[in-house]
């Protein structure tokens, strides 16, 4: 699978990636914070059927080197699971070893070991695989209206919608975005919960960190928002931008990345 670069220090501010015509992404600080913690990792195999392995990362602002443990996360996630599949490795399996890996690499990237959510998803023929530790997000739009959230956020306003309370009274409570799981420092679990899905419709998996979803949560908010980008444009790299301007232009008050794959149903 052929990478994308890392961006340097200087282009984090904002910067996109297309690896492939199908898929792009876009990063931005947003408008409160003086540097990006998010980072993107995009591998994608030049072969007629779609085939990547997609990652973002949102470092804990609390954490001191937040930045380099985002993108130490999103780098070594896709790194291990590219090569634990090659090697015959199942994608559960893979995705399971590929964030232990990613949790070492970011203890070890620096003498102050930071810290950071982390989300990745492979893309098949017919099947997506997603594993989440954190509150990054993973999300279906399917082109017959259909939405889902594929990811299951690691936070306390996660905990109280399963105590029966509602979305919107959950991600309103106290401390609603106070993490329970994490990488890196502390962290004392990390394994990831994993889902699959097997679109039976052409549509649209996206990625992005709570930067975006803060203003769109549920399925539903997210597919309006995303319908009315792309009903203006179908190319990936501008839908992300555009998705990223929207978050700006409604506060922007943490970093914003969105990765947009255009998935064709087998």
């Amino acid at each position: 699978m052929t990478h994308e670069p890392s961006p340097t220090r200087s282009e984090r501010a904002h910067y996109v990636r297309v690896p492939a015509p199908w898929v792009a992404a876009c990063s931005d600080m947003g408008q409160r914070h003086p540097t990006n913690q998010d980072a993107l990792c995009l591998a994608v195999r030049n072969h007629a059927t779609q085939e990547a392995v997609l990652a973002v990362a949102d470092g804990v602002t609390t954490a001191e080197g937040s930045e380099l443990a985002s993108l130490v996360a999103a780098e070594t996630v896709v790194a291990h699971v590219i090569r634990l599949v090659e090697q015959g490795t199942a994608p559960h399996e893979a995705m399971v070893e590929g964030f232990a890996a990613a949790h070492d690499g970011v203890l070890e990237a620096a003498d102050e070991p930071s810290a950071c959510t982390l989300i990745a998803a492979m893309v098949q023929p017919g099947i997506i695989t997603v594993a989440n530790v954190g509150d990054s997000r993973a999300y279906w739009l399917g082109d017959d209206g259909s939405s889902e959230l594929l990811s299951t956020d690691d936070s306390m306003a996660q905990a109280r919608m399963m105590l029966g309370m509602s979305r919107d009274d959950a991600e309103q409570s106290r401390q609603a975005h106070a993490i329970t799981k994490w990488l890196g420092r502390q962290a004392t679990n990390v394994t990831p919960s994993l889902s699959t899905t097997q679109p039976s419709t052409n549509g649209w998996l996206l990625l992005c960190s709570d930067g975006l979803w803060n203003y769109a949560s549920s399925p539903e908010a997210m597919a309006e928002v995303f319908t009315r980008h792309a009903e203006r444009t179908a190319d990936p790299a501008a839908l992300a931008e555009a998705l990223i301007g929207w978050a700006n232009a409604q506060g922007g008050k943490d970093n914003i990345t969105a990765v947009v794959a255009r998935i064709e149903a087998q």
